[in-house]
């Protein structure tokens, strides 16, 4: 890692507020403010959250198998990486550089002016990015992070970064409370600069628990984990999809549209799934032998159509074996279609102003759902699933755009959600719910938003067929992983590979099968 401190005043390519920036080195300019207002931190810390996990979500996407690439023999849908390359380490970049010392400053100026709204803030997003290191790269430097006389950094074990993500979320509680004092749910001073919650305290609470459930459950397969302890964080969580944390984005360019939108045409060289298409067509969850373009209304919301009216998916590392045909040809995520008109129509989340989303009540219900089945609860597993299903169809007819943490649009009727939920593909009692019932409606809830969590899910399963029904593990797999799937993600090459090599020798980051082994948090 470097010692400059970056300070985006704005927010970076999908820039939030503008599409300028401007680099402030606080160690050695003398010209630049060593105190920043956290108001004018926040906002661009909150839009670096997004880019880290839209960016390297294009590769995990490939792992998790929610796309694949258009071509065959792609690295990233064989297992592999790049090398000498920062493809895949933009989480990293967001962790120590995006949210890094701007945290720190945006703490020092909520302390010195007694906004206590920022320091709890700051917690959380600290727990957030603790989180979501452990489940990408395992082990993590935090206790030398930023010290500012060291040039190398160690790495600390996985468990003490697992106990940093309770720690922070403890402060970012403690913090709210003293907050609350004042008696008021929305913060005037948090408002001036937050674009996830506006100011609403309840809301960051509740977000602040919703990363204590995803932490809990991530631990499914060692003997400490409490499954109750999930149910408790999510019941404490988000009681609706106007709850869900997300990020504003405009949408008036390109550097400040969603990153799925048609404008930045992201997923250009991307094709959607075979599994997906399985999940969404009723071939795995309602049983049939053949396409039903009915089996779920979110079909022609989330996936494109080609020509023929079919829906296809790409097998990694294939491809799309019908590139060469217009009619049969997978086509490319330039936004949702309606089925047989294969335009582009910009619903769901392909809006250029939708919200980035980085949680949802429906993902929680499931959390919840899947430690009650693993407690063996099965009625309020099933209640909790139930729940999980219907609030999903709700956020994919109703996706946040813009300002508003809740859709306007109604992209699927009353009725056609209430037919999916008394349909094949939902089950209708606690004695026929599976876990790959649950864990596979969770997959669909977090299409194309979160393919960081869908990746830890089929990892703490060892990428099990009987709960990942339609998974195809790729029949070439990239030469160094000797025969082994992927299961973490590398440092990143741009401040590891180049400035931290004995650290990362030490915990065996310099093995060419590195990115194979079993991280932490899914050991028993």
């Amino acid at each position: 890692m470097k010692k400059l401190i970056y300070i985006f005043i704005t927010l970076l390519a999908i820039g939030l507020l503008g599409s300028c920036k401007k680099f402030v080195d606080v160690n050695t300019n003398p010209n630049a403010p060593t105190v920043v207002d956290a108001s004018t931190l926040l906002p661009p810390i909150q839009a670096g959250m997004a880019r880290g996990i839209w960016f390297d979500s294009r590769y995990i996407g490939q792992y998790a198998q929610i796309w694949g690439s258009n071509v065959a023999n792609n690295v990233w849908d064989e297992h592999g990486y790049l090398p000498g390359t920062d493809s895949g380490g933009e989480m990293w970049r967001t962790i120590y550089f995006s949210l890094g010392q701007n945290i720190t400053l945006m703490v020092q100026d909520a302390t010195d002016h007694s906004k206590p709204d920022y320091i709890a803030v700051s917690w959380a997003l600290r727990a957030w990015g603790w989180q979501y290191g452990l489940e990408l790269y395992n082990n993590m430097i935090v206790q030398e992070a930023y010290d500012p006389t060291k040039l190398t950094f160690d790495y600390d074990t996985p468990d003490y970064v697992n106990a940093e993500v309770v720690k922070d979320c403890r402060l970012a509680l403690q913090y709210f409370a003293q907050a609350k004092a004042d008696g008021q749910t929305i913060s005037p001073v948090l408002a001036k600069g937050d674009y996830m919650y506006y100011g609403n305290r309840d809301q960051w609470i509740k977000f602040v628990y919703s990363i204590m459930a995803q932490n809990a459950l991530n631990l499914t397969n060692k003997a400490s984990f409490s499954a109750d302890s999930v149910k408790k964080y999510v019941d404490l969580s988000f009681t609706s999809n106007a709850d869900n944390a997300s990020v504003q984005c405009t949408g008036s360019s390109s550097t400040d549209a969603n990153f799925w939108g048609p404008t930045r045409g992201n997923l250009a060289g991307f094709r959607q799934s075979d599994y997906i298409v399985k999940l969404l067509d009723g071939r795995i969850l309602a049983g049939s032998a053949t396409q039903d373009l009915t089996a779920d209304p979110r079909l022609p919301l989330l996936l494109m159509v080609s020509k023929d009216g079919a829906y296809r998916g790409v097998i990694p590392p294939l491809g799309d074996p019908n590139s060469a045909d217009p009619n049969t040809l997978i086509p490319a995520f330039v936004g949702a279609t309606t089925a047989n008109s294969g335009t582009a129509s910009a619903k769901y989340l392909f809006n250029d102003n939708a919200r980035g989303v980085f949680m949802t009540y429906p993902v929680l219900q499931f959390m919840a759902a899947e430690a009650m089945y693993k407690k063996g609860d099965l009625q309020t597993a099933y209640n909790y699933y139930r729940s999980g299903v219907a609030a999903a169809l709700d956020f994919a007819s109703n996706p946040p755009i813009g300002n508003a943490l809740v859709g306007s649009q109604k992209y699927i009727s009353a009725a056609a959600q209430t037919a999916y939920l008394n349909g094949l593909s939902v089950r209708q009692s606690s004695s026929t719910l599976k876990l790959s019932d649950i864990l596979q409606q969770k997959f669909i809830a977090m299409f194309l938003w979160n393919p960081i969590e869908a990746w830890s899910d089929e990892r703490r399963y060892h990428y099990d067929a009987t709960v990942f029904q339609g998974y195809n593990k790729p029949g070439t797999l990239y030469p160094d992983n000797a025969g082994k799937l992927v299961y973490r993600m590398r440092p990143r090459y741009n401040s590891e590979y180049i400035w931290n090599i004995p650290a990362l020798k030490a915990i065996g980051a310099l093995d060419p099968d590195y990115h194979t082994k079993e991280p932490w948090f899914i050991q028993p």
